[in-house]
């Protein structure tokens, strides 16, 4: 019977643990928080509400599409640069928008959010300016200060040359 009993109240206790999670003196959990924040930014773009996009986005904010997209006359494209802010709205964004012109619909899937930083998983739909463009995306935020200090986009970047860009594929000699 105290077999049984401590048992019991082991459960109980690896039960009631879980379901609370540890407690840490001074620690505030805003991963709620923190992915309303991504998920927000990302819907504002949709609607190319962009005081609303700026309004999420730390004084100190950086952005860079992580795709490298390369034809036979070397790097072309927006990958691997590092934008800031302004950068962002004036040498970024309106390039999407001349790539999609009918914009592009973003189905979130997946989500990881923490108290730093947020990823989002996310499945496209859009019709781009040489046809059918259905790429996935993943995008890391990091937060500072309760606003967005970073945002890394991935997707695939093959995709992005030869379905936005028209690149053909070839054999490497």
């Amino acid at each position: 019977m105290k077999n049984l009993t401590t048992k019991i109240l082991f459960l109980l206790f690896i039960t009631s643990s879980c379901s609370e999670g540890v407690r840490v003196e001074g620690y505030i959990d805003r991963s709620g928080e923190n992915l309303k924040m991504a998920q927000a930014w990302i819907d504002y773009l949709l609607i190319n509400d962009l005081d609303a996009v700026r309004d999420l986005m730390h004084e100190d904010f950086s952005f860079m599409y992580m795709g490298l997209t390369e034809n036979e006359d070397g790097v072309y494209g927006k990958g691997g640069i590092s934008y800031n802010k302004d950068a962002f709205f004036s040498d970024y964004w309106p390039v999407v928008g001349e790539l999609l012109p009918n914009g592009i619909s973003l189905k979130t899937t997946e989500v990881i959010a923490g108290r730093n930083g947020v990823a989002l998983v996310q499945e496209g739909d859009a019709e781009g300016i040489n046809g059918e463009y259905d790429n996935n995306y993943v995008w890391i935020f990091q937060i500072r200060e309760r606003l967005i200090y970073s945002v890394r986009e991935y997707n695939s970047d093959l995709l992005v040359g030869t379905r936005l860009y028209k690149n053909k594929l070839v054999e490497e000699k």
